[in-house]
């Protein structure tokens, strides 16, 4: 890295000897990077995650008394599961942005840092004496990231915004629904698929900044990346001028065996006839070949592999697939997805210390020139390293 960012690393307690677990420690694209984050949930720690395993220094600023989101859900001495995995690898200080000296602090981090995540509500910067111009003025070579629900400006600009409620306005909660009952996806969808598109946003804006020298304010509503997200798939029957099909949900893929299920994905006419030779009833392929319609043909195709499919286990099926080279998998649980040998294989979990214990972590899953992106850290107690970051006031210091 460049001598400014050694200096800006250095000068916030980046140096190598300060990083814990550095036998996880490689040379990482995003090394001498500063992030500075404030924001809560999941949109913006998971951008900052992203960023962090790919070799940031994420300092992770919270509230007196912490991020509010530390305990919900699923915990273990006060860490919840979900807080803990989108906040390993960072590094947590307490500052109390409704004061003076709260405002000054955070300056005169951002002052030298080159990231800022934030989820705050639109006009909340403002109020707090951070709004865009300040920073701009205070580091030229800043790029601020804002995650909202659904921008800055529009009849929804204050609304709250979470992840179940972005999915019921971009259509997601109708198209899982079965039978006439809308359903959530159990899990948080927007808010991980956010965070991604932010940590690229911010990638493309490092990128702009070598080129033109200055950082830049990236926006991200919540809203727009679902739309840009489901679009090429969910939205088929609105491509193209003047269509008004309705929604039709796609064939189930999922085939019940004798013992449990399986998953099939024959993409194509090859696979699909590679699939009727695997059950043994390769003269239904005339019988789809004359049907006209490709959705109905689905639903017809399936159906008839499902009963078939039925009168045996999955790993009958499974094998003789495999066999024939039918795209197919098993329907695992989460235990068995962890025992995987090619979860093992691939090195995708790895065991990294906590304030609660040894914790099971993802690793980034790109690898870079052979080199694996391997959690370097569980999770920060409470602000934990505010004895280790704190820049020297300048002229950042006045709030």
């Amino acid at each position: 890295m460049d001598s400014s960012a050694a200096d800006r690393a250095t000068t916030v307690g980046n140096s190598p000897a300060n990083r814990p677990d550095r036998e996880h420690e490689a040379e990482r694209p995003l090394d001498g990077i500063v992030v500075v984050e404030t924001s809560s949930f999941l949109t913006g720690p998971f951008a900052s995650l992203m960023l962090a395993d790919l070799g940031a220094e994420v300092i992770k600023v919270e509230p007196p008394g912490g991020d509010g989101f530390r305990k919900f859900g699923h915990a273990r001495g006060g860490f919840g599961a979900s807080w803990t995995n989108a906040n390993r690898s960072k590094r947590s200080i307490v500052i109390d942005l409704k004061t003076p000296e709260g405002v000054a602090r955070i300056k005169r981090l951002l002052a030298r840092a080159d990231i800022l995540v934030e989820n705050w509500r639109p006009r909340v910067a403002a109020s707090l004496g951070l709004g865009q111009e300040v920073l701009s003025a205070l580091n030229p070579r800043l790029i601020r990231l804002s995650i909202t629900g659904f921008g800055d400006t529009g009849p929804l600009a204050a609304a709250p915004a979470f992840d179940s409620l972005i999915q019921g306005r971009t259509g997601i909660v109708n198209a899982e629904g079965r039978n006439g009952s809308p359903a959530v996806t159990p899990f948080n969808m927007v808010d991980k698929v956010t965070g991604a598109f932010g940590a690229q946003a911010v990638l493309a804006a490092l990128y702009a900044r070598e080129r033109n020298g200055r950082g830049s304010h990236v926006k991200l509503p919540m809203l727009d990346v679902m739309g840009y997200f489901n679009f090429p798939d969910m939205f088929q029957h609105r491509t193209f001028d003047g269509d008004t099909s309705g929604w039709k949900p796609p064939q189930s893929q999922v085939l019940q065996t004798a013992d449990g299920h399986v998953v099939i994905s024959p993409a194509n006419g090859a696979q699909m006839s590679k699939t009727l030779n695997a059950i043994e009833r390769p003269e239904w392929k005339d019988d789809f070949k004359k049907m006209p319609d490709p959705v109905l043909m689905a639903e017809e195709f399936f159906r008839r592999v499902g009963e078939v499919v039925a009168q045996k286990t999955s790993a009958f099926w499974l094998q003789r697939f495999a066999e024939l080279d039918v795209p197919a998998a098993p329907v695992f649980d989460f235990d068995q997805f962890l025992d995987d040998p090619q979860v093992a294989n691939n090195r995708i979990f790895n065991q990294v210390m906590s304030p609660v214990g040894p914790i099971r972590a993802a690793k980034y899953p790109a690898e870079f020139d052979g080199r694996q992106m391997l959690p370097r850290s569980g999770p920060p107690a409470i602000g934990e390293h505010d004895g280790e970051i704190e820049p020297a006031a300048g002229p950042a210091g006045a709030a």
